[in-house]
């Protein structure tokens, strides 16, 4: 027969109260930035006066992307990424600047970007 001990305490110890504890304030690490993705079709066939209209039209906060070239069409197709603007302000600017574009396919989300402190 094997015997197993347990120590208990008859006395229990009244416990002090907690004192409050400070709420946690999260501290964020990033920003969220909207984001839009649009594809842009310009007439042309060099992609060069394609992307001075964009930057003139949109400022440098954003990436191009050349999607097509039809040479046959003469026109240049980009893939065009803004930050820091809603689509309704992008697709207002592209409209008013480049009254020959032809736009394509947009979609709208955030990205997350390292708080600068």
């Amino acid at each position: 027969m094997m015997l197993t001990s347990v120590a208990t305490s008859e006395i229990s110890a009244p416990r002090a109260p907690r004192a409050p504890r400070e709420p946690h304030i999260r501290r964020r690490t990033h920003v969220v930035v909207p984001l839009v993705i649009i594809d842009v079709t310009v007439p042309g066939t060099s992609s060069a006066n394609g992307r001075r209209a964009l930057h003139a039209a949109l400022g440098d906060d954003l990436r191009l992307y050349v999607v097509t070239v039809d040479q046959q069409h003469e026109r240049v197709t980009f893939r065009v990424e803004v930050t820091s603007r809603s689509l309704d302000d992008v697709i207002g600017l592209l409209t008013a600047t480049l009254d020959r574009a032809t736009l394509g396919r947009a979609q709208a989300t955030v990205i997350r970007r390292p708080r600068d402190y």
